[in-house]
């Protein structure tokens, strides 16, 4: 009699089926929306439509956690619910979570003091703009621009402007961080830029969205 109380009492019915599978359906969609948004690539022929279907296989585990509830309630109503909660979760970080924003700010805080030692050298004259406003920058600081390695400076009176180009479509269309040594954010045509979004990342340093630049 104790020993059968004590298996009734050890026994834990199994991790269900749908749970497994939406747990690692989440993990690789949560991963893949997160690797597509951080390396830019959702404007890529082959991501929007790999992106939609697997939503679309989401919100269908979705509607088969809600009709698995019922069914198997009889093994604990927590236990059945938590296919719904895992896909639940899923869908709330697939769509809520900025993970482009997340990881812009990751790169710039991890990226500031070589953001900074540049700004250093084009106010002590070390890096000189040509006619054009441009400066190429040494080889250990060109990653920090993806136009060829060429950072963007415009000088008025006492103020410098350096800017720091992360994405670039065109002339007028293109993002990226902006130093301003008189901490003013970006007015319009500044960098010939027409400024859809303006955040300020710290004192004197703003991330910039030019006009036609997906976000």
């Amino acid at each position: 009699m104790n020993q059968t109380l004590l298996f009734e009492d050890s026994y834990r019915p199994d991790f269900p089926s749908l749970g497994l599978f939406s747990t690692w359906f989440g993990v690789v969609l949560i991963g893949l929306t997160a690797v597509l948004q951080l390396s830019q690539s959702r404007s890529q022929l082959w991501a929007d439509p790999l992106m939609e279907g697997l939503q679309f296989l989401l919100v269908a585990l979705v509607l088969a956690s809600l009709l698995y509830l019922p069914f198997h309630a009889e093994r604990g109503v927590k236990w059945a619910a938590l296919p719904l909660l895992i896909n639940l979760g899923t869908l709330m970080i697939v769509q809520w979570v900025p993970f482009a924003d997340l990881g812009d700010t990751w790169r710039f805080r991890w990226r500031i003091s070589q953001y900074q030692n540049v700004v250093q050298m084009v106010e002590a004259g070390e890096l000189v703009p040509n006619e054009s406003g441009m400066v190429i920058l040494p080889a250990a600081y060109r990653h920090l621009s993806v136009e060829n390695g060429r950072i963007w400076v415009e000088s008025e009176g006492a103020v410098t402007a350096v800017f720091f180009v992360t994405a670039y479509n065109g002339p007028s269309d293109f993002s990226g961080y902006l130093y301003r040594s008189d901490d003013i954010p970006p007015q319009h045509g500044d960098f010939r830029g027409s400024w859809r979004y303006v955040a300020q990342q710290q004192t004197n340093w703003y991330f910039c969205i030019s006009q036609g630049v997906r976000s």
